[in-house]
């Protein structure tokens, strides 16, 4: 995998974009709180602002044959589906509870999915993966080839992000399976529910389309073929808003994570270590002596069951990467939650 050409991929798009800079807007409120002493615990929830109460998942909507009561997908396509069209829904989106489907023509918000089929085909697809790369023909009493959906969880989620997972880490990271074999995937599909004809080609066009990414009608390129997850959990004590993590971005257990975090003892020394100065790195938000940067880290792969500790670091720019005005960000934020300067 061209990690290159996946930060460009995750960071050029209209919804990480939003996503970062509503995050930011959640991280003012997070620095009131952290001078006030009143963060929430690493295994709370409430990491978060106006804007991302209710945390999101952002999911190709090509992936999703039907919602929890075997429906097909309703949505309205746009006339105008322009990056300033796409951000305000976005927003709305991030009201609800559930996944939000992202399609080239508009998107489907508060879709309640089925996490047990899911799940059954992310075990099945990486089962019969694993067995069809067996080098025994003979299949013996010792032969362990069944993986679970919590040996999935974890090869996708950092060291720090423990068990037992909840439902939106799980059901997100079993639809990346998805995108990580869609060829299996279809072939579930097409068995799990006696598929052919139109309905076939229909599901297979839309797997397809999930490969890309989504275009505006301007060209922009409005969200990546990746599936985006804002948690509302900070997970360890640097974070200072929720963990993002984003799936489906090579092989199996390679996935990234995006934080906002309190430059200190043991990031600076991780900085160190990853080749950057960490006096000079750029940051996000700076209050008193509290210094933020946001880092994008992209995880090796590994086997099931296991947590590659590997991993890329890039501190991302809100101006280069972004093209973010962090300063109009803060003066809305802190009038929002009411932070002295």
């Amino acid at each position: 995998m061209d990690r290159a050409a996946v930060i460009k991929a995750i960071l050029g798009s209209v919804l990480m974009q939003e996503i970062i800079a509503i995050r930011l807007d959640t991280l003012w409120k997070m620095l009131g709180w952290f001078q006030a002493n009143s963060l929430p615990d690493i295994d709370e929830e409430g990491a978060t602002g106006k804007f991302d109460n209710k945390g999101a998942i952002f999911i190709p909507g090509g992936l999703v044959y039907c919602d929890v009561d075997e429906k097909p997908i309703d949505y309205s396509p746009e006339p105008n589906w322009d990056a300033a069209a796409f951000r305000e829904k976005i927003r709305a989106a991030m009201r609800y509870d559930n996944a939000t489907l992202l399609f080239p023509d508009g998107v489907a918000p508060g879709v309640n999915l089925d996490s047990g089929f899911f799940s059954r085909a992310a075990r099945r697809i990486n089962t019969f993966k694993r067995a069809a790369f067996r080098r025994k023909k003979k299949i013996g009493p010792k032969m362990s080839l069944e993986i679970s959906s919590e040996d999935i969880v974890q090869s996708h989620t950092p060291l720090y992000m423990t068990g037992p997972f909840g439902a939106r880490t799980r059901i997100s990271t079993c639809i990346a399976a998805a995108l990580m074999n869609p060829p299996l995937y279809y072939a579930h599909l097409k068995t799990e529910f006696n598929l052919d004809g139109d309905r076939a080609r229909r599901i297979m066009e839309g797997i397809d389309q999930a490969q890309e990414p989504g275009r505006g009608s301007k060209g922009s390129i409005l969200y990546p073929p990746y599936i985006i997850v804002c948690h509302d959990t900070r997970y360890k004590n640097s974070n200072l808003t929720g963990l993002t993590r984003i799936l489906g971005i090579g092989r199996f257990g390679e996935f990234a994570t995006f934080t906002l975090e309190r430059i200190g003892r043991r990031n600076t020394n991780e900085l160190k270590r990853k080749g950057f100065d960490p006096d000079q790195v750029e940051t996000m938000a700076e209050a008193g002596d509290i210094r933020v940067a946001g880092f994008l880290r992209i995880y090796a792969r590994t086997n099931p069951g296991k947590r590659s500790a590997q991993y890329d670091l890039h501190v991302v720019s809100a101006r280069r990467d972004l093209d973010l005005d962090i300063e109009a960000i803060e003066g809305r934020a802190r009038q929002r939650y009411r932070i002295g300067s």
